[in-house]
């Protein structure tokens, strides 16, 4: 991929004002903006900065592989990115700023019909890198954003561009709760099947409407499954599928769509299937 090189900083060169900080954790920095011309026009910087103690081919190994993935994909819930390129002291991309944050944040007012139709997206937007060989690696509520009454999913920095369907991992990737248990035995694993746990886990905090990572009590997710749902719940079919410990006894994306479309989810799936996204 080729890198254009700006001799000025990103906003000198796309006439931006920095606004918030929006997380920090060196190299990478990420910040919103706006337009000097337009104060409504709002984006996202992501910014990988060059440094001493940072081998400089590592950032931009980095920063490579997840403009890579961006650059190559296009599904209205999946991010989209504006532009990227290279200035004197960082690697930086441009996304939009989507104003309603994340899935996280909204988890607790969430109810049960944008529950369904934000996890049947998700699931398009899944069944959409899977198609394209790209296995997420770091699916989670702070990953995933929402903007207009629909998800999109974020965050590529993790991401594996893979070159067959069968190509297995051996790198533990991805925060450790959403980690699928294969990940922490010492042999090669699936990194689709990997996304589909960490896919159950997200769908695990949307049913109960809570942060996973701000559990007080460390009852197992399966557990807390088994004594809430009803055994008939289609909720409760999927998280058994999706959070099984062996990864050959869970679902693949497309087999997951195929038992919601024999569900209450079935209009849904039906809609985005006729509108091309699935």
């Amino acid at each position: 991929m080729e890198l254009q090189n700006y001799q000025k900083e990103i906003c000198q060169v796309h006439h931006f004002e920095v606004g918030t900080l929006l997380h920090y954790n060196y190299p990478i920095k990420v910040f919103q903006v706006r337009s000097k011309l337009d104060h409504n026009v709002k984006k996202v910087i992501k910014a990988y900065y060059k440094g001493k103690t940072f081998d400089d081919n590592k950032i931009v190994k980095h920063f490579l592989s997840e403009v890579a993935v961006l650059a190559t994909i296009h599904h209205p819930f999946i991010m989209s990115m504006d532009f990227m390129g290279s200035f004197p002291r960082y690697f930086a991309y441009v996304m939009p700023f989507y104003e309603e944050g994340t899935l996280t944040k909204v988890l607790p007012s969430m109810h049960q019909e944008m529950s369904d139709e934000y996890f049947v997206q998700l699931c398009a937007g899944v069944n959409y890198l899977h198609n394209k060989k790209v296995a997420h690696r770091d699916l989670k509520t702070d990953n995933i954003l929402i903007t207009e009454k629909k998800v999109l999913i974020a965050d590529f920095g993790l991401s594996d561009i893979l070159p067959t369907e069968d190509t297995m991992a051996t790198q533990r990737k991805g925060t450790v709760v959403y980690m699928s248990p294969e990940q922490f035995l010492k042999r090669p694993f699936d990194p689709y099947k990997c996304d589909m746990f960490a896919l159950g886990v997200v769908y695990w905090c949307m049913v109960f409407k809570v942060n996973v990572l701000n559990q007080d009590t460390m009852e197992p997710m399966m557990e807390t499954v088994r004594t809430k749902l009803s055994p008939t719940s289609i909720d409760r079919l999927i998280l058994t599928n999706l959070l099984e410990y062996q990864p050959e006894e869970r679902l693949s994306i497309f087999e997951l769509i195929f038992l919601m479309e024999e569900s209450c989810f079935s209009h849904r799936i039906a809609k985005l299937k006729e509108q091309r996204f699935i």
